[in-house]
C-alpha cells in the first residue's frame, strides 16, 4: 500500500503541477511557486487545489503514518509527526489560496496559506534527519542516507525560496524541497519493502 500512495503522490504532486505550468502560458515555473497555481484567478486554481493540493495532503499522511507499520520506534515516531506538518501546509493550500503572485503580504486568505506553508518547511527537514537516523540504528544504512539527503534537499530548497535574492528561481527551489520529499518517501516505500521480501528468502 504504501508504494501506490507514494506512487500517487508523485504523480499529483509532481506530474499535475507540471502539466498545469506547461498549461498557462504565463507561468514560469523557475521563478514561480507551485501555489500560484492554484492562486485566486489562476486558470486551473480548482484543478490544482482540489485534485493536487487537498489529495496530496491526505496520502502524505497516509504515507507517512504507514512508516509505522515497521519496526516502531520513538524516533521514528517522532520523525513520522514531524513529516505530518507538511499535510498541514498541502491542506491549507487547497483551502486558503494565496493571491495572484503568492505575495508575502495580501489578503486573509493568503496571510493563512503563509502561515500554514511555514509550518510543513520548518517540520520536515527535521523530520527526515531523525527518521535517518532511526533507520541508522536499524541498520538500514542506505535508507538512514536517503533520509539525511532528503532533509538536507528539502533545507537547502526552503531556504534559499525565501531569500529575496532568489526571487528569480524561487520556483526551482521551491520545487527541489517538495519534490525531494515525494521522491523520498517513494525511493523509501520500495527500499523497505524489498528489504522486507529479502528477509523472508
Amino acid at each position: 500500500m504504501k508504494i501506490k500512495i507514494s506512487v500517487a503522490i508523485v504523480v499529483l504532486g509532481i506530474g499535475l503541477p507540471t502539466a498545469l505550468g506547461f498549461a498557462w502560458p504565463a507561468y514560469n515555473p523557475v521563478s514561480d511557486f507551485l501555489s500560484e497555481l492554484g492562486a485566486s484567478g489562476a486558470p486551473h486554481g480548482a484543478i490544482m487545489n482540489y485534485a493536487g493540493f487537498l489529495p496530496i495532503g491526505v496520502l502524505w499522511a497516509l504515507g507517512a503514518l504507514s512508516l509505522l507499520a515497521g519496526n516502531r520506534t520513538a524516533l521514528l515516531w517522532t520523525g513520522v509527526l514531524l513529516l505530518l506538518g507538511t499535510s498541514v501546509s498541502y491542506i491549507g493550500a487547497a483551502f486558503f489560496p494565496c493571491d495572484a503572485g503568492c505575495p508575502m503580504e495580501g489578503s486573509n486568505s493568503q496571510m493563512m496559506h503563509n502561515a500554514l506553508g511555514v509550518i510543513g518547511y520548518l517540520t520536515s527537514p527535521i523530520g527526515l534527519a531523525i527518521i535517518g537516523v532511526h533507520f541508522l540504528r536499524s541498520n538500514q544504512s542506505n535508507a538512514g542516507i536517503i533520509s539525511f539527503a532528503a532533509s538536507a534537499a528539502t533545507l537547502v530548497g526552503f531556504v534559499m525560496m525565501a531569500n529575496p535574492e532568489m526571487a528569480g528561481t524561487r520556483g526551482a527551489w521551491q520545487r527541489l524541497a517538495d519534490f525531494s520529499l515525494f521522491i523520498w518517501l517513494l525511493v523509501i516505500s520500495v527500499s523497505l519493502r524489498n528489504d522486507q521480501f529479502s528477509s523472508r528468502t
